[in-house]
């Protein structure tokens, strides 16, 4: 059975996801000019390696999103918002990955 519910929230997580890393970039972006050397470029390095996950942790939960909609890929759907939720600290996929693996069950 698909998930609506759950590939709504794993859509809307991913949206959110992707606009925190644009967010992440622009800081990186301001760190990295600002601080020609020292501190100010380590920050920014770690500012863009958090944009770059953030980035590829939205684009996997946005998938996510559309196998839930299918009722032979709910499950691999559910299991890869969790997950993305998970490592990309966003609540609203994880809740879409749990309402997407409770559907798969049904």
């Amino acid at each position: 059975m698909e998930s609506k519910v759950g590939s709504i929230l794993s859509l809307i997580g991913g949206i959110l996801q992707l606009v925190s890393a644009l967010i992440f970039l622009i800081l990186a972006l301001t760190a990295i000019m600002a601080g020609i050397a020292g501190l100010g470029t380590i920050i920014g390095v770690v500012y863009l390696i958090l944009a770059v996950v953030y980035i590829v942790m939205g684009i996997l939960a946005i998938k996510a999103s559309k196998w839930m909609k299918a009722a032979e890929t709910t499950k691999k759907g559910g299991i890869t918002a969790l997950v993305c939720g998970i490592v990309g600290f966003n609540i609203v996929t994880l809740i879409g990955g749990i309402l997407g693996l409770v559907d798969a069950g049904k």
